[in-house]
C-alpha cells in the first residue's frame, strides 16, 4: 500500500485511514484538515461519510478536496446517466455524475474556493473535475 508507506516516512504528522469512509474512527473536532481525493464518486452512503468528515473537522479546520463529478452540459450529463450502470460494475462502484459542490454544502460545510474544468485527454463523462477548501458551515 503506497500510500500508507508515504504516510509513515512524512516529516508532516499525518494519519491514513483505510476504512469505509463513513465510520472514521477519529475522536469529534480532532482533525484540522480532511482531504478528500477521487473518493465521493464511490462511497456508498456519501452523505453519511461527509458527515463523519464534518464531524471529526475542527471549527477552523478545512476540507481540500478533487473530485470528478456532474458535468454543467446537459448532453455529457445524460450520457453520465445512461453510462453509471455499466461505468458502477466496472469501476469500483464509481458514479459519474455525482454534484459534488452541492454534496458538500447538502453536509453542512461552506465551500469557500472551487475551480473547475474538464481534464484534458479524458472522455468528458468522467473528466469534469472539481477542486476546492470546504469548512464547516
Amino acid at each position: 500500500m503506497r500510500a500508507a508507506e508515504r504516510v509513515a516516512a512524512s516529516p508532516i504528522a499525518l494519519e491514513f485511514i483505510d476504512l469505509p469512509g463513513e465510520q472514521i474512527p477519529l475522536e469529534n473536532e480532532s482533525a484540522d484538515t480532511v482531504l478528500v481525493t477521487y473518493t465521493l464518486c464511490t462511497i456508498p452512503n456519501v452523505m453519511k461519510a461527509l458527515g463523519e468528515m464534518r464531524r471529526v473537522m475542527t471549527n477552523g479546520g478545512q476540507m481540500i478536496f478533487c473530485e470528478h463529478g456532474e458535468a454543467p452540459d446537459q448532453s455529457v450529463k445524460r450520457w453520465q446517466k445512461r453510462l453509471t450502470p455499466l461505468w458502477k460494475a466496472i469501476g469500483g462502484g464509481c458514479h459519474l455524475g455525482r454534484p459534488i459542490p452541492g454534496m458538500i454544502r447538502d453536509a453542512g460545510f461552506h465551500v469557500e474556493n472551487l475551480e473547475t474544468m474538464y481534464l484534458p485527454g479524458t472522455p468528458r463523462f468522467a473528466g469534469f473535475n472539481y477542486w476546492g477548501t470546504a469548512t464547516k458551515g
